[in-house]
């Protein structure tokens, strides 16, 4: 096998590795949600059996502060499940590029690095990782938090709402939950489904775990190259048909490395930067 052909088994190895552990953290992310979806339509079947909706107006008024006691426990508990969960994928995604990026190395037989075991990876990336700014991790932490924070204080006013309005003009519960909606797990039937609370939820939470998974994946690969002293970055698509126009363009361009577009470039984005004329060294300090 010839150089190029181990730099693009290479690239597709650490493409189909990245996106295999940011499916399933989306996937995992999308069955906390459908457990907050089990919950309130559970809910709703209470409101159902107390016949809250067949009393009077001033009773159901009444009725209705509980509820959404009820509504906002459920979405405190997806919020508190999701903060953790993210928390977890962005420091592994992140350790996921900088390990990624030293097996590169290693299968390109970079100078130092053709012969390195696993044991030397794996104490190579425990020094990358204790060089990382901590500090700026748990900026990207925070940030994700507060994207999904605004998607579940949507999604429990939204709820609360549908409720609200179903249970003052005395809506059946077949319909308040029609507007509810629910989880999707199917590509094709959410493709189809129309625009209920918990599918713009399930949409909004995807992307967001997807982009952010992402985009700590590549700060982990930009903090390797950094430490080794990488100069120059090849910018490196997925190849496929759902490459974006905005991505194309860009396949097999070579950037300095503190000019190289961010990655992600957009939602979603699923291009990464691998290493063009690498100067590097086992020890993981700049040669110059």
């Amino acid at each position: 096998m010839n150089q190029a052909e181990r730099i693009q088994q290479a690239v597709l190895r650490s493409i189909h590795s990245r996106d295999l552990y940011t499916e399933r953290h989306v996937n995992e992310m999308v069955k906390t949600l459908q457990k907050a979806d089990t919950y309130v339509k559970a809910e709703l079947v209470r409101i159902g059996d107390s016949k809250v909706l067949k009393k009077g107006l001033e009773v159901r008024k009444e009725q209705l502060k509980g509820i959404q006691n009820q509504i906002d426990g459920i979405v405190r508990d997806l919020k508190n499940e999701q903060t953790l969960m993210m928390k977890t994928a962005v420091k592994e995604s992140f350790q996921n590029g900088v390990t990624g990026s030293i097996g590169e190395f290693s299968e390109l037989r970079f100078p130092h690095y053709e012969n390195l075991s696993h044991e030397d990876r794996v104490k190579l990336a425990g020094q990358v990782m204790s060089l990382t700014d901590r500090s700026a991790l748990d900026f990207l932490v925070n940030y994700d938090l507060q994207l999904l924070g605004n998607v579940t204080r949507e999604l429990a006013d939204n709820i609360k709402q549908q409720i609200a309005v179903g249970i003052v003009t005395g809506d059946s519960i077949a319909k308040i939950g029609e507007k509810i909606g629910r989880v999707i797990t199917d590509p094709e039937d959410f493709r189809k489904a129309g625009k209920t609370v918990f599918r713009t939820a399930q949409n909004r939470v995807e992307v967001i775990t997807r982009t952010e998974t992402l985009r700590a994946h590549g700060q982990g690969r930009r903090k390797f190259y950094d430490t080794v002293g990488v100069r120059m970055v090849v910018w490196v698509t997925a190849g496929d048909e759902r490459t974006c126009p905005e991505c194309g363009p860009l396949d097999g361009r070579e950037f300095p490395i503190d000019q190289a577009p961010p990655i992600p470039l957009h939602p979603q984005c699923r291009c990464l930067v691998m290493a063009a004329r690498a100067k590097v060294c086992r020890a993981g300090v700049p040669v110059h």
